[in-house]
């Protein structure tokens, strides 16, 4: 990011021009501006952003700021606004929450996850649409030696020589100014936490101690900012709420016109679905390569060998390494992908489920080779299928730069002989399955209308905090309806469909009003939503007669289901599917038997280790790894949880939404990877601290 200096902006000779770059400078969805030096400048042009646009054309009017400042009841107009500063928004997305603000004390970073802890501490404003110019007096940020400020911080910190100048130049007295920052220390605590939960505000439900607590979530001013900022340097992928009333929202949605941009990373699920064993058959009979030749075709894979064939000069070494292993893995879930179709249908052949007729296929060819070869001796396969593999990328205008290309022969190479080195590895040593344990594979699940904005500030993957809260409500039906005491302790996620809903849904009927007495619908808020099918694989624990219960009692299982995932509806199989949806496992040998064979089209939901320290190493993460995915993963919680009027629980806490990552894995990879690597890697739990409540890898 490169900091603008004001002195540059001041050059601008043609008004209209130097004018919108001026207020850019000072809008929060911008970088912000250096005003060392210019303190005058800076204050002149604070005092007539009070005013719209329309009032005043030159927003270095001397002149004007000066009689400004001399209007007490303008300037005691833009003091009181300093009431509704607040470094988190009630009022985001509902404006019908009023009369309350919150500012929070600052909260500890935690490593996995991307909060308003790793972000500059800057407040906002939100109060009455009408009195939005006023605010910016105090609330318009700028760097001034070094530091990121705004006049109201200033004010707050004993005002420094340099800024008394610049208000005596404008007429304004010491003993005037000592007046004026006593009444903005007032209106401008530490802390300052509502005391009663509004009516509007949304509460979810979540553990706490032997208990439950009501979270209120509310979006951080200072992340949200830093990601409007980001997707302003075009960095990171985005989509977009609109707000038909953004002044009433808050002073940054007012400056972006209602356009808040939101991170955008949807799964990447294939809309090819077609009966593999059939389609297989298919492209022999018309003479088809069975290699996925698309595969080596999408946007990821000639990416990742662009950034393995460039020598990162730009970047620096951490950077250099961060982005190296990240092409590499790319390669390897690409290559993966191109041969996908191979290896499962080496699987179908093995098991007589495909029989493919003498002739079509070349007894002395790498496909052949591939469904035939032994399982031992997959290794030896490398030269020929390594030959194959540039043969294919010469045939492409978009890759045949890289047949043969010699920086990447040995990293193709490499990757190549750990996908055969991974399918010549005999079954994993059978363990001991564990008594007091079972897994519930739960298929084929349907979702409608499910919510894809997780949190204010990611569309894509529900909330993996709505699949625990889901999967903790299953915990409390079975136990309510068996007797038992068993724990659902953490699940895996598998993907299997995933379409957008278009347009926005109509909010349903009810008591609208400021007396509540009128039978209508209450505004509309953009919210995403979309359809999905998935698989969910919960670990539970219990005691061994809990668990001998829980053996005995599938049909309970299947009427305990729920019908709600993330505010959407949730559906298991039709009643005359031919499988069974809803199993238990003791073994986890023979569940992953099952897993491993999963559709090649669908993902897993993966934890990941990625540490996370700031917007920008999110975007580049992101950017860097094309099977990533930002989430919903929790809850930083800004006070102890406490008894709070208005509370659907007997305790309540604030709490921020934090942005997590997830790796969306085929199951190709999941396979490759073998059984051990999937118990260990794929299961979600909820960490619940004091400090916070967030879904990390068990």
């Amino acid at each position: 990011m490169v900091i603008k200096h004001l002195s540059e902006l001041l050059q601008i000779k043609e008004l209209d021009e130097r004018t919108e770059a001026i207020r850019r400078g000072f809008s929060s969805f911008t970088d912000s501006v250096d005003v060392t030096g210019c303190e005058k400048e800076a204050l002149i042009i604070l005092v007539n952003l009070t005013f719209p646009k329309k009032a005043v054309k030159d927003v270095l009017d001397k002149k004007h700021a000066k009689a400004t400042l001399k209007d007490e009841y303008h300037l005691n107009e833009c003091i009181k606004q300093v009431e509704w500063f607040h470094t988190h928004n009630l009022k985001y997305p509902d404006i019908r929450v009023s009369k309350q603000r919150l500012i929070a004390k600052p909260i500890v970073p935690q490593r996995q996850v991307l909060s308003s802890a790793d972000c500059s501490p800057t407040l906002g404003w939100s109060n009455n649409s009408a009195k939005i110019n006023l605010a910016k007096l105090f609330v318009c940020y700028f760097y001034w030696q070094g530091r990121l400020v705004c006049l109201a911080n200033i004010f707050c910190g004993g005002i420094p020589k340099e800024w008394l100048s610049a208000f005596k130049a404008l007429g304004v007295s010491a003993k005037s100014l000592n007046v004026i920052s006593a009444q903005v220390q007032l209106r401008l605590p530490q802390s300052e936490l509502p005391s009663y939960v509004d009516k509007y505000s949304t509460q979810v439900l979540m553990p706490y101690h032997d208990s439950y607590t009501s979270i209120t979530p509310v979006v951080s001013h200072g992340l949200q900012v830093e990601l409007q900022q980001a997707a302003s340097r075009r960095e990171g992928r985005y989509t977009h709420l609109n707000y038909n009333r953004p002044g009433a929202v808050s002073e940054l949605v007012a400056g972006l016109g209602g356009k808040v941009r939101c991170l955008n990373y949807p799964p990447k699920i294939s809309d090819n679905k077609s009966n593999f064993h059939e389609s297989m058959l298919t492209r022999l009979e018309h003479g088809q390569s069975l290699f996925d030749q698309y595969a080596l075709l999408r946007n990821e894979f000639p990416n990742a060998l662009d950034k393995l064939v460039d020598n990162y000069t730009e970047l620096a070494v951490k950077q250099r390494r961060q982005a190296k292993v990240a092409s590499l893995k790319q390669v390897r879930h690409s290559l993966s992908a191109w041969l996908a179709p191979l290896i499962e249908g080496r699987k179908a052949v093995e098991e007589n489920d495909v029989d493919i007729k003498a002739g079509l296929l070349n007894q002395d060819g790498i496909e052949w080779q591939l469904l035939n070869h032994p399982d031992s001796d997959w290794e030896s396969l490398l030269p020929l299928l390594f030959s194959h593999l540039n043969f294919m990328l010469s045939n492409s205008n978009k890759t045949r730069k890289y047949a043969y290309h010699p920086d990447l022969m040995k990293p193709l190479k490499n990757q190549l002989l750990w996908i055969l080195k991974q399918l010549s590895r005999g079954p994993a040593e059978v363990v001991d399955a564990k008594k007091l344990q079972r897994y519930l594979h739960l298929k084929n699940i349907s979702v409608y209308d499910a919510q894809l904005l997780s949190n204010p500030y990611c569309f894509g993957l529900p909330s993996l905090t709505a699949v625990w809260g889901m999967m903790h409500n299953y915990q409390r039906k079975l136990n309510a309806m068996l007797g038992t005491t068993i724990r659902l302790t953490s699940f895996a996620w598998f993907i299997r469909e995933f379409d957008y809903v278009k347009g926005t849904q109509l909010p349903e009927f009810a008591m609208q009003g400021r007396k509540e007495s009128e039978f209508r619908r209450p505004g509309i808020i953009d919210k995403r939503n979309g359809d999905l099918v998935f698989d969910l694989v919960i670990h539970i624990d219990g005691y061994e007669d809990d668990l001998a219960k829980l053996d005995n009692s599938t049909t309970k299982l299947k009427a305990c289901f729920l019908s709600r995932f993330a505010g959407g509806t949730m559906h298991g199989p039709s009643v005359n599917a031919d499988y069974e949806w809803c199993k238990l496992y003791e073994n986890e040998d023979l569940l992953y038997s099952i897993l491993s064979r999963f559709p090649a089209y669908g993902k897993w939901v993966m934890p990941t280790k990625h540490s996370i320290n700031s917007v920008r190493e999110l975007t580049v993460l992101l950017e860097n790894n094309a099977s990533l995915c930002s989430v919903m993963a929790g809850y930083m919680l800004l006070e102890k949880p406490k008894a709070r009027a208005g509370s659907i629980a007997p305790l309540h806490s604030y709490g921020e939404p934090v942005i997590g990552l997830a790796s969306c894995d085929s199951a190709i990879d999941i396979r490759l990877q073998g059984q051990l690597n999937f118990y260990r890697r794929a299961f979600w739990f909820l960490e619940a601290k004091e400090q916070f409540l967030l879904m990390k890898r068990i």
